[in-house]
């Protein structure tokens, strides 16, 4: 038998064998690189996560935080509003304006346009109620920096003509319109302090606990960077109730 001949009763007995062989390889190795890939692509996804999850736990505890006392501070201008009215007197309200924006939520923004795999029906669900309530509060001092640009100025003592009267009359309706916009606000604040609540109790749950004691002394580090020392005094003594997981001594430390 030739050299020929022998060769090719050789791959004729084989050859089948060294196909599969092959298929097993190419087989392995587009498996190999579907399972690199995928496993690049949940990394990207985990390390997106992060970033979003610690932003909206910036944005959010800045809500529950500090709204109960923005909306403490507009009540006693109510109250003190609401006897002047009482008395049919009002005072100057044209200084009140709100700048927009007035907060930063485009963390809440950006969360409610992500995919499912970052974030789950509930959290989008109560996001998107918390962001509603956000563009509520937009509205409302919009509203009241409008009114107060309605203020007219007299002046003492000047003869009362019809038109003094009518300004008069103006101011009284416009104090009155201000008044109500203002509990609106203040509504709308104490809403989105507890929908803050309830939406850092699912953010809080995506960290481990040590995770979640290294994020809360970040915002606290940043948060102290800009505070004079009598706002570091504030933070320290409010700040216990709101991270729990953390002593006094470490809450100072980072405002440090």
């Amino acid at each position: 038998m030739t050299r020929i001949e022998k060769s090719y009763k050789f791959f004729s007995a084989n050859g089948f064998k060294f196909l599969i062989f092959e298929l097993i390889i190419v087989f392995l190795g587009v498996y190999g690189a579907f399972l690199f890939q995928s496993y690049s692509e949940s990394k990207k996804l985990e390390s997106e996560k992060e970033k979003i999850m610690i932003g909206l736990k910036a944005d959010l505890e800045y809500f529950r935080i500090f709204f109960p006392g923005f909306a403490s501070s507009m009540n006693t201008n109510i109250s003190k509003w609401d006897e002047l009215l009482t008395e049919q007197k009002y005072e100057d309200f044209s200084s009140w304006r709100f700048i927009q924006p007035q907060y930063d939520y485009t963390v809440v923004e950006y969360a409610l346009n992500v995919g499912a795999e970052l974030i789950d029906f509930e959290m989008n669900s109560l996001l998107s109620q918390l962001y509603t309530e956000l563009e509520k509060l937009r509205q409302a001092e919009e509203l009241i920096t409008l009114t107060a640009q309605n203020y007219k100025a007299v002046p003492a003592n000047v003869e009362q003509t019809s038109e003094i009267q009518m300004a008069h009359q103006n101011n009284l309706l416009n104090l009155k319109r201000l008044r109500d916009r203002a509990e609106d606000r203040v509504k709308i604040m104490g809403r989105v302090a507890s929908l803050s609540e309830e939406n850092l109790k699912l953010v809080n749950a995506e960290f481990s606990l040590q995770q979640l004691r290294e994020v809360e002394l970040l915002l606290i580090k940043k948060r102290g960077a800009s505070a004079t020392e009598q706002e570091k005094q504030f933070y320290l003594n409010i700040l216990g109730q709101y991270f729990p997981n953390l002593t006094k001594e470490e809450i100072k430390e980072a405002l440090e």
